[in-house]
């Protein structure tokens, strides 16, 4: 069976298995439309570290790509600069939102890594068929199971994992039935427990969790070219323990059922269909008693009592996409509908006396309808001139249904908070939103390649962002949506040049991203449209700047020798205020070598960042300046048979003690001050196949 490989547009193409590079084309025509030199290392990603916790920790290797840290789980990914709902994360074509209004688990912390063949990262706006919005990115975590079944038979692959620096095990077994190119039955199953981690301090890191996950895909083929799937998986997680949050989450889980279509019609104007439906479900509980001691009260009758609370969350998503794809005078079309629905409601209840009084409603029902129309054209000028262009337009409907409800320990409706600070009641919004890119690239001589884009992207507010509603006294410790709040404008310009010769190959990306209605989660200090100085959470639109660059490169040094290397730097302005933009990455890099001979290999890694001191000191997101660090990392492999192969290796060799500038302050430990990475980590991998 094939490991999961990763695709970066823009960037590199690195194989996660003996498939080579070239193989591993995104977009298709007659040639790779996407900047894509193929720069590639066997260094491959699967081999060279131990297990990843999750879906965000996997990304964190690659360039450009930099993650908030929260505890063990939850890792967020930032990509040129952006996060959260800039980055549109799908699961095997599934959006899936998480159920936490903190977001301790955020999409990519959903993907049990090792059950998806492929990952392909597309930095910027570089399609616009995945949904509205993306200025960040498009992460795309995708399964091959049909292309597993070209194998008849019974076959698959069973992996065991450990460290002696927070996981205790990790047990995978992915096993597939395919029967006379008729069908096929995938079943996965993976079970994770995590411990505390120690970091280069020896502190110990709040960190543990305990996660279970297991899944059926189900595919009948009764052409060569069509296919019929259904998906249906659940992962469990449990006593996860959260360093950057007044919270633990002692239990969350998860389902995606996915149902897929696949053709391609014998129509002189139709050569491909695909029609993609899935519902996600999320339900999540949090408290700060279960798992850790509740602070006390600290005046009145209760004084020296536990204040408990507990937030229990629900998130169901249900959505799809129709896509056709058209042949037509050379130019490929890929055109068609997609939809989504999010729904999310969640309480933050009183539970001093064993009994859930609601304090507040922090998502009151809140549904977010999303119905876009899309079309993107693929066209070769010349044997070495490419064009790509496409729009899209997307109807939003944002509703609150709970918006007027009291809770029964609470003093205000949602509704009436977003007054106090907004001075609006409404809470139902409709937008029409238009989006679009065009991309020139065109091979030069000497196996250079450039490429330019344009691109306008709208990305309408989340539910957190429209209608959280934490109340609380004192006034900062509230946290408070803005309804009626505009969309964001991204319009981006990107510049790419990259060559691909024998023995060595560079790519450097430069990007520019001028924002208006950029959505910024603020303090409130009487600002244009928010009415009250009582430095609560709130949100307001402001204009805003980011421009970076990226660039990576690997040498051959000759057929058993490679040396990669990268670097990226973001810079963001909230230009209205004349500030930095909280939670920006500084200048971060790797650099790499790796020695291979048949059936065995070994290599070393440098991850460095630079300080960061360019900060938001108004942001009750920053959590402060962080210095520069630099961490070693050795590893190995070994194929013992056809069968049996090992990895192992040491991450952070030298005990480094260090922190992402973007991970969040540890609240439960003052002298750690943010929620450190692990030290020293001795790791061990057994993968039989089968």
């Amino acid at each position: 069976m094939n490991y999961t490989k990763i695709s970066l547009l823009f960037a590199l193409t690195i194989p996660l298995s003996n498939i080579n590079a070239d193989e591993l084309e995104t977009i298709t025509i007659e040639d790779s439309l996407a900047i894509n030199p193929n720069i590639s290392t066997p260094a491959q990603y699967n081999r060279t570290r131990g297990t990843n916790a999750d879906g965000g920790m996997f990304l964190n290797q690659i360039n450009g790509v930099s993650t908030s840290r929260f505890g063990g789980r939850g890792l967020e990914p930032v990509i040129r600069g952006q996060s959260q709902t800039r980055l549109n994360i799908l699961l095997d074509g599934a959006y899936i939102h998480g159920g936490c209004p903190n977001r301790m688990d955020p999409p990519a912390s959903w993907a049990a890594l090792d059950t998806y063949e492929e990952v392909k990262v597309l930095k910027g706006v570089q399609s616009v068929i995945y949904g509205g919005g993306g200025s960040g990115g498009t992460v795309l975590f995708e399964r091959d199971s049909r292309g597993l079944a070209e194998e008849e038979g019974s076959h698959g692959r069973i992996s065991l994992s450990g460290s002696d620096n927070g996981t205790q095990g990790d047990f995978l077994a992915d096993g597939m039935l395919a029967m006379d190119d008729k069908g096929y039955m995938r079943f996965i199953t993976e079970i994770k427990t995590m411990d505390d981690y120690e970091d280069g301090d020896g502190r110990t890191v709040r960190s543990s969790f305990k996660h279970k996950q297991a899944g059926i895909i189900l595919g009948f083929t009764p052409t060569a070219n069509r296919l019929f799937e259904l998906s249906v998986e659940r992962n469990d997680f449990t006593d996860a323990l959260y360093p950057g949050g007044g919270m633990d989450s002692p239990e969350e889980s998860g389902d995606i059922i996915r149902l897929r279509f696949e053709d391609k019609p014998n129509l002189a104007w139709l050569n491909g269909i695909k029609v993609e439906t899935y519902y996600s479900a999320v339900d999540h509980v949090m408290n700060n008693f279960s798992l850790r001691n509740p602070p006390k009260y600290m005046m009145g009758n209760n004084a020296g009592k536990a204040m408990m609370r507990e937030t229990p969350t629900e998130s169901n998503t249900i959505g799809g996409r129709i896509q056709l794809t058209s042949i037509l005078s050379g130019i490929r079309w890929n055109y068609g509908l997609d939809l989504q629905n999010n729904q999310r409601d969640a309480s933050l209840n009183n539970m001093d006396n064993g009994t859930a009084k609601a304090i507040s409603l922090m998502w009151p029902d809140a549904n977010i309808n999303q119905t876009g129309l899309f079309a993107e054209a693929e066209q070769n000028l010349t044997n070495n001139k490419r064009l790509k262009y496409g729009l899209r337009v997307d109807f939003i409907n944002a509703s609150a249904d709970k918006a007027n409800i009291k809770p029964i320990a609470g003093p205000k409706t949602a509704s009436q908070a977003y007054k106090m600070y907004y001075g609006s009641q409404e809470v139902e919004q409709d937008e029409t939103n238009f989006g679009g890119l065009l991309r020139y690239e065109q091979n030069l001589e000497r196996g250079l390649k450039i490429g330019l884009g344009l691109s306008r992207s709208v990305r309408t507010a989340d539910a957190t962002e429209r209608y959280i509603n934490k109340w609380g006294m004192p006034a900062n410790n509230r946290w408070i949506g803005n309804p009626m709040i505009n969309p964001e404008q991204h319009h981006q310009l990107d510049f790419n040049i990259g060559q691909h010769k024998q023995g060595f190959n560079w790519n450097t990306v430069l990007f520019y991203d001028k924002v208006s209605d950029y959505i910024l989660r603020d303090a409130a200090r009487s600002q244009a449209g928010i009415l009250l100085a009582d430095n609560a959470d709130i949100y307001r639109n402001v204009d805003a700047t980011l421009y970076g660059a990226e660039w990576e490169g690997s040498w051959s040094l000759n057929s058993n020798l490679d040396i990669t290397s990268s670097l990226a730097y973001v810079h963001a302005d909230n230009d209205t205020d004349d500030r930095a933009i909280a939670q920006t990455p500084p200048l971060n890099g790797i650099l790499q070598v790796d020695y291979h001979q048949a059936g065995w290999g070994l290599g070393t890694r440098l991850r460095f960042s630079s300080k960061q001191t360019r900060v938001d000191s108004l942001s009750k997101q920053e959590v402060g300046e962080t210095a520069e660090f630099g961490t070693l990392d050795l590893y190995s492999n070994y194929q013992i048979d056809q069968m049996f192969s090992l990895r192992f290796g040491i991450d952070n060799i030298l005990d480094k003690t260090y922190a992402q500038h973007i991970s969040r302050a540890n609240l439960m430990d003052m002298q750690a001050i943010k929620v450190n990475e692990p030290g020293r980590n001795i790791w061990l991998r057994v993968n039989a196949e089968f």
